[in-house]
C-alpha cells in the first residue's frame, strides 16, 4: 500500500510536502502541482482613488464643515418633512421645548441658590422652595421632551429609509437603459445607495446637534445674564475639548478611508465564501486553503490599521481632555475672583459652574456629531444629485398608444452607445411581419442585442426610426409599447417568488391557473413543477427557509413559459435554450412554430441547426446586415456568413 502524503503547509516545497524530491526513486507518479500546496501571495494593497469622498475630512477646512452641516440638517429636514410632517414637527417643537427647559431649569437655580446660601437654611428652603420645583419641573419637562423626541426620530427613520430606498429603485426601474451605459453610472448608483442608507444615521445625528446647539444657546443666555465674562471664559474652557474632538473625529476618519477598500472587498468576498452558489467549485477546486488565507489576511490588515490609529486617538483625547481641564480649573479661578472682589456673590457662581457643565456637553455633542453629519452629508448630496440625474433620463418619449403590430419597420435606424464613437448597430433598414419566425444571427459583438432591444422599444434609435405600423417608437408611450412585448434575455431573472409569481409575474390572471399550466405545457414544465412541494405555491428560492431551487435548464423554461402566457403581439427570445436539454430545447421551439401565426417572433441563437425552423434568418456582422434569407438559400450561398458559421459548428 502507499503510504499517504503529508499535507503540505503553505511555503512547503514538493519535495518536503512528498518526502522526496520529484522523480527520485519511489516518488509519486502524481504530478508535483497536484501534491504542494503553492506559497500563497499576499492580497494586494487595495485604495480605490476614485471615490469621490476621499480624503474629505482630512481635506476640510473647520470653514467647510461649518458651510455645509447647515446644508446637511436642511437636506434632512426636508426628506423628513416629505414622508411624516407631523413626526418632523413634533422632533422640532420637542427640541426647542428640551431648550427651553434647560434654560428656566438654570435660571430658576440662579434665583434658588442665593436663599439655600442664607444664614438660616430653614428659612432659605421655605424662601427656595418655589424655584426649585419650578427647576425640577423644567428639567423633567426636558427630559420628557427629548424622550418624545427620540420616539418620533423612530417612528420618521424606518420612514426615511423606505422613502429613500424606494425612490432610488423606482427611478432605476424607469430610467432609459441607456443611463446604464453612461459612464459612471455604477459608481454614482452605489454613492446614491449609500447616501440613502446613512440619510436615517443622519436623522439621528441632527436631532443630538441641533439638541445640542438648543441646549448650548440655552445654557450660555443664563451665563451672560450672570456676568458677560462668564461666556468668555465658557468658551475657553470647552474649546479645547472640541478642537480635540475634531482631530480625533479626523483620526477615525483616517483609518475608516484606509480600510474602506479593504472592508467592502472583504464584504463581497465573504458572500462569495458563505453562498452555495459556489459551493461545488470551492471544494471541487480544492480553493478552500488559499480563500480562507486571503479572506484572513483582509481580516488582519483591517484589524492592523485600526488598532494603529488607536495610539494617536487615545493621545489626541488626553491632551484635549488636560487641556480642558485646565482651562476648567481657569473658569473656577475667574468665578473666585469675581466672588473675592464682590462681583458675583457664591451662589451665583455655583449656578454659573452648572450652566458651564451644560454648555459643557452640549458643546462635545455638536463637535461629535458635526463631524459625522460633514461626512454623511456628502453622501446625502450624492443622493440627491443622482435623483435629480436620473430623474431627467426616465423614460418619457411620447403619448401616442402602441398597438400589437402587424410589421415591425426599421428605416435607417442606428445605436451608438453613450461615450461611444462606433455605433453597436450601424443604419439598418429591415421589414418584419406578422407570422414570421426570425431568426438573428452573428458573431459575439454583432448587435443582436442591440437590434432586439430597438425592435421591442427599450432603446429608441440614435439615428433613423423604429416603427410599429405606423406608430414611431421614439414618440409612443413606453409602457403601452411593453405591454406587447413577451421577451426572454439572456440573463433571465430567478425570482424569489412562488412559482406561480415566477410565470405570472403582475400580469392578471383572468381564468385562474388554467392559463398558467397551459404556458407551462408549452414549454414541458408540468411535471417537474408538479412535484414541488406546494405546486405553484412553492417559493423558487433555495436560500430561505421552505424553498426549493430549478436547475438551469428549468428556470429558463420558466422564463419561456413566462413570455408566452403574456400572449405577446411581439415575442423576443435571446439564447433561450442554451442551458436546456435535448428535449426542452425541442419542446420550445417546435411551440414558437406553432404560435407563430399570431404574433412577430424573433429568435437569437448559436445553436445553428434550430435556425432551420425560422422563416428567414437575418445575419449580422459588425452592427450591419450582411446577408438575409431561407436558411436553406444561404448556407448554399457561396461566400455567406451563415454558411460559414454552420460548416464551424458542424465540425466541432
Amino acid at each position: 500500500m502507499r503510504k499517504r502524503t503529508p499535507k503540505a503547509t503553505p511555503g512547503t516545497s514538493s519535495e518536503t510536502a512528498a518526502g522526496r524530491a520529484p522523480g527520485s526513486p519511489g516518488a509519486s507518479s502524481v504530478p508535483a502541482a497536484r501534491t504542494a500546496t503553492p506559497q500563497p501571495s499576499e492580497p494586494p494593497e487595495l485604495d480605490y482613488n476614485g471615490r469621490p469622498h476621499r480624503r474629505a475630512m482630512d481635506d476640510a477646512t473647520l470653514r467647510d464643515m461649518a458651510r455645509r452641516i447647515p446644508a446637511a440638517l436642511l437636506q434632512t429636514a426636508r426628506l423628513a418633512w416629505t414622508v411624516d410632517r407631523r413626526m418632523t414637527l413634533t422632533v422640532l417643537v420637542c427640541q426647542l421645548l428640551s431648550g427651553l427647559g434647560t434654560a428656566v431649569m438654570l435660571a430658576a437655580v440662579a434665583r434658588a441658590l442665593p436663599r439655600l446660601m442664607g444664614s438660616d437654611p430653614r428659612e432659605g428652603l421655605t424662601h427656595a422652595w418655589p424655584a426649585l420645583t419650578v427647576a425640577v419641573v423644567a428639567m423633567a419637562t426636558g427630559a420628557a421632551m427629548w424622550i418624545l423626541a427620540d420616539w418620533a426620530t423612530r417612528r420618521l427613520n424606518p420612514k426615511i429609509a423606505s422613502a429613500a430606498d424606494l425612490t432610488l429603485v423606482d427611478l432605476h426601474m424607469r430610467a432609459e437603459l441607456a443611463a446604464y451605459d453612461a459612464q459612471g453610472f455604477g459608481d454614482r448608483s452605489k454613492a446614491a445607495e449609500i447616501g440613502a442608507m446613512r440619510a436615517v444615521d443622519l436623522a439621528d445625528d441632527a436631532k443630538t446637534l441641533t439638541n445640542g446647539l438648543i441646549q448650548l444657546l440655552s445654557a450660555a443666555t443664563v451665563l451672560t445674564s450672570l456676568h458677560p465674562l462668564l461666556l468668555g471664559v465658557l468658551l475657553l474652557s470647552v474649546v479645547p475639548r472640541g478642537t480635540g474632538g475634531v482631530i480625533a473625529a479626523r483620526v477615525d476618519y483616517r483609518v475608516h478611508d484606509r480600510t474602506v477598500s479593504a472592508r467592502n472587498v472583504r464584504g463581497m468576498m465573504r458572500w462569495w465564501l458563505t453562498t452555495a452558489d459556489l459551493a461545488d467549485e470551492l471544494r471541487a477546486n480544492t480553493m478552500r486553503g488559499y480563500l480562507h488565507f486571503w479572506y484572513r489576511a483582509m481580516c488582519d490588515r483591517v484589524e492592523g490599521r485600526e488598532l494603529e490609529g488607536a495610539r494617536p486617538y487615545l493621545l489626541i483625547t488626553l491632551l484635549a481632555a488636560s487641556l480642558g481641564g485646565l482651562f476648567t480649573l481657569g473658569m473656577w479661578a475667574s468665578l473666585a475672583a469675581l466672588v473675592l472682589a464682590g462681583a458675583m456673590s457664591t451662589a451665583l457662581a455655583g449656578t454659573a459652574v452648572v450652566a458651564s457643565q451644560t454648555a459643557g456637553r452640549a458643546l462635545n455633542s455638536i463637535i461629535r456629531y458635526s463631524t459625522v453629519m460633514f461626512h454623511h452629508g456628502l453622501y446625502l448630496s450624492d443622493y440627491h444629485e443622482f435623483v435629480d440625474e436620473v430623474r431627467a433620463m426616465t423614460t418619457a418619449r411620447g403619448t401616442a398608444q402602441a398597438a400589437p403590430p402587424r410589421r415591425i419597420r426599421l428605416q435607417g435606424a442606428s445605436y451608438t452607445y453613450p461615450g461611444k464613437d462606433t455605433s453597436a448597430v450601424r443604419p439598418i433598414t429591415l421589414t418584419l411581419h406578422r407570422g414570421e419566425v426570425v431568426a438573428l444571427v452573428g458573431e459575439n459583438g454583432a448587435g443582436k442585442s442591440t437590434l432586439i432591444r430597438m425592435l421591442t422599444g427599450l432603446t429608441v434609435p440614435t439615428e433613423g426610426k423604429v416603427l410599429w405600423d405606423d406608430t414611431d417608437l421614439a414618440a409612443a408611450d413606453a409602457e403601452s409599447v411593453w405591454r406587447h412585448v413577451g421577451l426572454v434575455p439572456q440573463k433571465n431573472g430567478h425570482w424569489p417568488l412562488a412559482a406561480r409569481e415566477n410565470i405570472t409575474l403582475g400580469q392578471p390572471r383572468e381564468h385562474g391557473d388554467g392559463r398558467i399550466w397551459d404556458a407551462v405545457e408549452r414549454v414541458g414544465m408540468t411535471e417537474p413543477l408538479r412535484d414541488l412541494p406546494g405546486g405553484l405555491d412553492t417559493l423558487l428560492a433555495r436560500s430561505v427557509w421552505g424553498g426549493h431551487e430549478l436547475s438551469g435548464g428549468q428556470w429558463q423554461r420558466l422564463a419561456c413559459a413566462r413570455a408566452m402566457y403574456r400572449d405577446p403581439g411581439v415575442l423576443v427570445l435571446d439564447e433561450p435554450t442554451s442551458e436546456m436539454d435535448a428535449r426542452g430545447e425541442h419542446t420550445v421551439f417546435q411551440e414558437l412554430r406553432a404560435m407563430a401565426p399570431g404574433r412577430i417572433t424573433v429568435v437569437v441563437t448559436h445553436r445553428l441547426d434550430n435556425v432551420r425552423m425560422a422563416d428567414r434568418v437575418v445575419v449580422l456582422d459588425r452592427g450591419a446586415v450582411r446577408e438575409q434569407g431561407s436558411f436553406e438559400e444561404l448556407v448554399a450561398t457561396e461566400g455567406s456568413l451563415l454558411g460559414e458559421l454552420y460548416a464551424l459548428a458542424q465540425d466541432r
